[in-house]
């Protein structure tokens, strides 16, 4: 059921405002980037490096994707309520709240379940998608990206987290406002408007040899959507993001650094 308009107004508030700046900081972020004649970009230069600085940049997405939540866990009225945040406690038995142990271990044994169908469905939808993007891409003579280079186990991890907790966040307000089935979805539309408005974002989804973990990403918001609907759980949310995206990663890499032709190219 939805709650009182002081509650899920306070959440409103908190949400517009990380929403504001992160259309501020991608867009001012991509402008920095841009090339442009010496005389007017010299300073644009100097606040670009400053800017583009990569542990500044951790330590501001650190600040934005875990701190903007928890201080609006800690600090505001309500503004983020744990049950609709997705943090399932756990029981352990013999604690205090021993009693209700059993009934805790099997939610969480259904979560997983749930999660685990959901990830293999989406990490074999996702296989086939991107065999058959790249057997495109060969067959037309489009220049397919390697992913030697692809990202690190820990930094899925971090991303899966940062994002799971960045998406639970954006839930939580409309959650609040309409309750959870309308909640979960609106909450899923602004994460889409919020990554529309970012040209960086924007550029590497219309990119045609791009690696699949942006396409990735996008279904993974739905699948976690999905997933909050029926198990209220963003541990478990975490766990599926990070096990699909590295699936991926490590089934790309592997057929880039063997050198397998995609299906239906012959071999040289």
């Amino acid at each position: 059921m939805p709650e009182s308009s002081s509650v899920w107004w306070e959440g409103a508030v908190w949400l517009t405002g990380s929403f504001l700046m992160a259309v501020v900081w991608t867009n001012v972020a991509w402008y920095l980037r841009q090339p442009r004649s010496a005389a007017v970009g010299q300073d644009d230069d100097r606040l670009a490096t400053w800017a583009g600085d990569p542990s500044l940049l951790q330590a501001l997405r650190l600040v934005y994707y875990i701190g903007v939540p928890f201080a609006a866990l800690v600090l505001g009225r309500d503004a983020v309520t744990a049950r609709f945040a997705g943090l399932q406690p756990v029981t352990l038995p013999g604690s205090a709240n021993g009693v209700g142990a059993a009934g805790n271990w099997d939610d969480w044994v259904r979560d997983i379940g749930w999660a685990l169908g959901l990830g293999t469905g989406l990490w074999l939808l996702m296989t086939v998608a991107w065999r058959s993007h790249r057997r495109a891409l060969a067959a037309s003579g489009e220049p397919l990206a390697p992913v030697r280079s692809g990202p690190s186990g820990w930094v899925l991890l971090r991303e899966a987290l940062y994002h799971e907790v960045h998406w639970g966040f954006y839930r939580n307000a409309p959650l609040l406002a309409l309750g959870e089935y309308w909640g979960v979805w609106i909450g899923l539309l602004i994460v889409g408007i919020e990554a529309l408005l970012n040209p960086a974002w924007r550029t590497q989804l219309g990119s045609a040899a791009h690696d699949p973990l942006p396409w990735g990403r996008v279904a993974l918001a739905m699948v976690s959507s999905l997933l909050f609907l029926q198990t209220g759980n963003l541990w478990v949310a975490i766990g599926l993001h990070f096990a699909v995206t590295l699936g991926l990663t490590v089934q790309a890499r592997r057929r880039d650094l063997n050198g397998e032709p995609e299906s239906g190219t012959a071999a040289p």
